[in-house]
C-alpha cells in the first residue's frame, strides 16, 4: 500500500514534471515570437524613423537654401544701392569740378578783362 501511495505520489510528480516541462517551452516559444515581433517592430520603427529624419533633413536644406537665396538676393539689392549712391557722388563730383572749372575761367576773363580796362585807361591817358 506504501508502495502504491508513493509510485501514485511519483507518477504525479512526473506528471507535474512534464506539464512544467511543456508549460516551459510553451513560454519559451512565446517569448522567441515575442522577441521576434519586438524585434521586427522595433526595426520598422527605426527604418520609419531614418524615412523621417531624411525628410527633416531635405526640409531644413531647402529651408536653408531658400534662406540663402533670400540672403544673396538682399546682399544683391544692396550691393545696387551702394552702386547707386557712388554714381551719385561721382556725378557730384564731377558736376563741383565743372562748377569749380567755370568759376576758374570766369575769373581769369574778369582779371583779363580789368587789366584790359586798366590798359584802355592807361592808353587814353597818353592820349
Amino acid at each position: 500500500a506504501m508502495a502504491a501511495s508513493q509510485q501514485a505520489h511519483i507518477d504525479q510528480l512526473v506528471q507535474q514534471s512534464r506539464t512544467q516541462d511543456q508549460t516551459v517551452k510553451r513560454l519559451q516559444e512565446d517569448l522567441a515570437r515575442e522577441q521576434t515581433r519586438s524585434k521586427d517592430a522595433l526595426q520598422q520603427i527605426q527604418l520609419k524613423w531614418q524615412a523621417e529624419r531624411r525628410e527633416w533633413l531635405e526640409g531644413c536644406e531647402t529651408i536653408q537654401a531658400c534662406h540663402r537665396i533670400a540672403h544673396l538676393r538682399t546682399t544683391l539689392e544692396l550691393s545696387k544701392e551702394r552702386s547707386l549712391v557712388l554714381d551719385e557722388r561721382d556725378l557730384a563730383r564731377r558736376e563741383k569740378r565743372a562748377r569749380l572749372q567755370r568759376d576758374y575761367r570766369l575769373t581769369l576773363f574778369q582779371a583779363k578783362e580789368a587789366e584790359l580796362e586798366d590798359e584802355i585807361l592807361r592808353l587814353r591817358d597818353e592820349l
